[in-house]
C-alpha cells in the first residue's frame, strides 16, 4: 500500500508540473502573438496618409466613382482558443486534486502496526510434598513438584538441594533430574536427591532449575505443619 501511494503521489506531482509548464508556454505564445499584432498595427499607422479628393456628383445626377478608405483599424473578434485552453487546464488540475485527495483518504492510509503484547510471566512450580531422611553419613530429600494448569510445558527440570550446618555454614549440595522428563501443565512428578554429608545438618534449601542451570521459580503448596514451617525453601 505504501509503494502504491508513493507512485500515485509521484504521478500526480509530475502531472501538476506538466500542467504548469503547458500553462506557462500557452501564456508566452499568446503574449507573443498579441505583441506581434500590436507591432504590425503600429507599423501600418506610421505610414503617410493619402488624401482622397472628394468627387462631386455629376450634374446629370448620375453616380460618380467614390473611394472608401480602407479600415485598417477595424475591430477584430477575439480568438476563442485561449478560453478553451484555460478550461482544459482547469479540468486537468481538478483531476490531479481529486487523485491527491483519494490517495490521502482513509483507504490510502497506512495502518498503524499492532501493539506487541507482552508475554505473561511463566507460572511458578508448586511444591506439594517434601520430606527428608538421614541414613548414616547421607541425607535424602524427596518430594513432589507440580506444574500448575496455567503453566507451560517444561522439560529437563532438575531438583537442587543445599545443606547448611548449625552456624549457617554451607556443607554440601546436590542436584538430580525429577522423575518426569517432561512436565506438562497440570502434571506432577516425584524427585529424590541423596547427598553425602559430614557433620550436623541444621537446615537445607530446595530449588528447581532447567537443564541449562536457569532458576525456575516455585511456591510452597504443602499443608502447613510444624515440620514444613521449620524448613526453609527457595
Amino acid at each position: 500500500m505504501t509503494t502504491l501511494l508513493i507512485i500515485l503521489t509521484a504521478l500526480s506531482l509530475a502531472l501538476a508540473a506538466g500542467l504548469a509548464i503547458l500553462t506557462t508556454r500557452l501564456l508566452r505564445e499568446d503574449r507573443a502573438r498579441a505583441d506581434a499584432r500590436v507591432a504590425a498595427l503600429t507599423l501600418l499607422s506610421a505610414e503617410p496618409a493619402v488624401d482622397v479628393p472628394a468627387v462631386e456628383p455629376p450634374a446629370d445626377g448620375g453616380s460618380g466613382n467614390q473611394f472608401a478608405a480602407p479600415a485598417l483599424f477595424a475591430a477584430h473578434a477575439p480568438e476563442p482558443a485561449w478560453g478553451r485552453r484555460l478550461a482544459v487546464a482547469g479540468i486537468l488540475a481538478a483531476i490531479v486534486a481529486a487523485g491527491l485527495l483519494v490517495s490521502s483518504g482513509p483507504h490510502g492510509s497506512v495502518p498503524a502496526p499492532a501493539a506487541v503484547s507482552e508475554q505473561p510471566a511463566a507460572a511458578p512450580l508448586e511444591l506439594v510434598a517434601l520430606r527428608h531422611t538421614r541414613d548414616g553419613q547421607g541425607l535424602t530429600v524427596s518430594g513432589v513438584v507440580q506444574n500448575p494448569r496455567t503453566g507451560a510445558l517444561l522439560s529437563g527440570v532438575v531438583a537442587t538441594v543445599y545443606v547448611f550446618g548449625p552456624g549457617g555454614e554451607f556443607l554440601t549440595s546436590g542436584r538430580v533430574p525429577i522423575a518426569a522428563a517432561a512436565l506438562p501443565a497440570g502434571g506432577d512428578s516425584p524427585f529424590a536427591v541423596t547427598l553425602p554429608v559430614n557433620g550436623e545438618v541444621a537446615r537445607y534449601r530446595i530449588g528447581f532449575r532447567t537443564a541449562t542451570g536457569a532458576v525456575i521459580a516455585h511456591v510452597d503448596k504443602r499443608v502447613a505443619d510444624t515440620l514444613a514451617r521449620a524448613q526453609e525453601q527457595r
